[in-house]
């Protein structure tokens, strides 16, 4: 009887283990500036999801199964609270840090010509930079300085390669001043002057 409730405690201990990691893992992914990924490694993420899907649910039937037998009540409680709180803030991450952090967005700089730039500029001076191309996507974080027409990035993280440092804004078209390839984006908000 005691191997068996050794057995019971270990495995509770590797699967609360292993939400915990999963979840770490696409918490830490989901802060921006954080999410770079190719294709290869979309597959890892996808079946990192599929993976902690499946543990939470795993978790969340097997403890609410055993409060409702009364079966270690108080750690049921804490690992149900554990899971879903693991699973809310997974999702959730980046819609917080962003509404925190960042902020009110203040504009949308894009283009999608071959590949895809989105630059969002927020009102406290930040901005996140989103590109895409045929294989990989690239997430850039940092802040920016705007006078006179020119928008001046500067980079916390490695920049893309499809992203300059210093823009020019006319009317609604936004022309990259330092990038290899000369590409024109368009300002999907008009900038308060």
């Amino acid at each position: 009887m005691k191997f068996k409730k050794f057995l019971i405690i270990f495995g509770q201990i590797i699967t609360i283990s292993l939400a915990l990691l999963f979840g770490t893992f696409l918490i830490y992914l989901k802060i921006p500036g954080n999410g770079a990924l190719c294709d290869p490694e979309q597959i890892m993420y996808a079946g990192t999801w599929f993976v902690f899907i499946l543990l939470v649910l795993g978790i969340l039937i097997n403890s609410l199964n055993n409060y409702v037998k009364g079966k270690w009540k108080s750690y049921r409680i804490v690992s149900i609270t554990l899971i879903i709180t693991l699973l809310i803030s997974s999702i959730f991450t980046r819609n917080i840090v962003m509404a925190i952090y960042y902020g009110k967005e203040k504009n949308v700089i894009e283009v999608e010509n071959p590949q895809y730039v989105k630059i969002r500029l927020f009102e406290n001076g930040r901005f996140f930079a989103y590109t895409y191309d045929a294989s990989c996507e690239t997430e850039n974080i940092g802040t920016y300085k705007l006078s006179n027409h020119i928008l001046k990035l500067t980079f916390e993280n490695e920049k893309s390669k499809y992203l300059g440092t210093t823009y020019i804004i006319q009317s609604n078209n936004v022309r990259c001043l330092d990038c290899k390839d000369n590409y024109e984006l368009m300002l999907k908000q008009i900038i308060d002057r």
